[in-house]
């Protein structure tokens, strides 16, 4: 069964159940009603009579029978029975009419004061009645001919109510199926007409309040990330056949030469050291193009963690000093908290001392003095680290472009060797743990790089 037929029935039954239910407690509390009002007319010509049996010398039996039979409130199939002390019937007014009744009952009546009950299709009141004459008890029995057919009427109308309710249920809700369904298979008609190579299509968001506006929302959401992952996987593919086909072909034609013709030692040793420089050059690539594609996928985040920046700052330190020991570090600390945990970001340890890695590398690559100087601040919401160098800057007009793979300024000397990797890859980090990473340069003075990182939240 779809969905469509599943709210149709489940909206008809919801339906079907609160007419039923309403139309039970209208029937109910109506023949409820209709007992209570008939038995107190019962007991009003019950009292009635005896009291004119009792108390009214005047009237004799036959002619209290005459007033019974002739009264505009005389009850259909009325019959009244008094009864004086000693359970003797001594007025009944009618002789065909049957009510049947037993000492036992009387008794009950006279230690009740009032019953009533109902007996077959009449409805029957006992009262007892104390006088100075004596200790009557009087039963009062009739049948409510017009309550019942007005009971009737409405059970006619409530059953013919009920099934044309039911009905209108059901074209209800097989209407109201289709309005509520109607934006789903909207996103079904989007959604068969998303491919590999058509993620740029994005869904209708509607009012992008209700549950399906955060669906279709979340779903383009899904897309942007798939869209963003596919980019990045062309690029790689991409880049990495434009960049590495330079060294390989360099080795490649080195081998073939030497192989061509026999060498002296000297040459073979000379073309050795030029295939390991090669070789180098393509591990570092490789390594760079491998970190490049890896810092967009998101199965990072499943490894976050909360740790300390500025120890991922003095590891990164250490890591790069080892690694080229003519590198000067000037650490300053800017508006430090008493609170360590101030200092506390969630993310991957791992990632973000590579992005300060790369940042404090570049910024001794290009300083004359081989120098970076970094300042780490806590604000209110985020931790920034800024890394300062006195090198060559970047010209105004390129600044935008230094954050795509494989671009170099123009201002970059031969002799500074890099694949334009590393800016890259620290912006995919950085936006990988929701911070941000900008730049301020001017040629021949210098850079300045701000990284911000959000504080961790409890």
């Amino acid at each position: 069964m779809n969905i469509r037929s599943k709210l149709i029935l489940q909206f008809s039954l919801i339906v079907a159940s609160i007419l039923v239910v309403f139309s039970l407690s209208i029937y109910w509390l109506s023949e409820d009603y209709r007992k209570e009002e008939f038995y107190s007319r019962l007991e009003s010509r019950a009292v009635t009579t005896v009291q004119l049996l009792v108390k009214v010398k005047e009237v004799d039996k036959d002619l209290l029978r005459i007033i019974d039979k002739n009264s505009i409130y005389a009850l259909f199939q009325e019959k009244i029975l008094v009864f004086d002390q000693q359970n003797e019937i001594v007025y009944k007014s009618l002789d065909d009419l049957q009510v049947n009744y037993s000492d036992s009952l009387l008794n009950e009546i006279r230690k009740a004061k009032k019953i009533e009950y109902t007996e077959n299709t009449n409805e029957i009141v006992g009262l007892s009645f104390d006088d100075d004459t004596g200790d009557f008890v009087v039963i009062a029995s009739a049948f409510d001919r017009y309550g019942r057919r007005k009971l009737s009427n409405l059970y006619n109308v409530l059953v013919i109510g009920l099934v044309f309710g039911i009905l209108f249920a059901i074209v209800a809700g097989v209407f109201f199926s289709r309005q509520m369904l109607e934006p789903l298979a909207r996103i079904n008609a989007d959604v068969s007409e998303i491919s590999a190579g058509h993620l740029d299509i994005r869904l209708n968001e509607g009012n992008k309040k209700d549950e399906i506006a955060r669906l279709a929302m979340n779903f383009n959401h899904m897309l942007e990330r798939l869209e963003s992952a596919f980019a990045i996987q062309e690029q790689f593919v991409s880049n990495a056949s434009h960049e590495l086909r330079t060294p390989l072909a360099s080795i490649t034609s080195q081998l073939q030469l030497v192989l061509s013709q026999q060498r002296s030692s000297d040459e073979y040793e000379r073309v050795l050291k030029s295939v390991l420089e090669d070789t180098q050059t393509l591990v570092q690539l490789t390594n760079g193009l491998l970190n490049l594609a890896s810092s967009g996928n998101d199965k990072h985040q499943t490894q976050f963690q909360p740790f300390r920046v500025d120890e991922a700052l003095f590891a990164a330190q250490d890591e790069l000093g080892r690694m080229r020991p003519e590198y000067h570090f000037q650490i300053e600390y800017d508006d430090m908290p008493d609170d360590e945990s101030l200092l506390v970001v969630n993310g991957n340890e791992r990632l973000i001392k590579t992005a300060i890695l790369n940042l404090m590398d570049n910024a001794c690559k290009f300083s004359k003095d081989k120098t970076v100087q970094v300042r780490i601040s806590s604000k209110k919401d985020h931790i920034e680290i800024t890394f300062i160098d006195k090198g060559i800057g970047i010209p105004l007009e390129e600044q935008e472009k230094i954050f795509s793979p494989f671009f170099r300024a123009s201002n970059v000397p031969a002799q500074n060797k890099g694949y334009g990797i590393g800016l890259p890859l620290c912006q995919r980090i950085v936006l990988l743990h929701n911070g941000s990473l900008t730049v301020e340069s001017k040629s021949g003075k210098g850079s300045r790089f701000r990284l911000k990182l959000p504080i961790r939240k409890d």
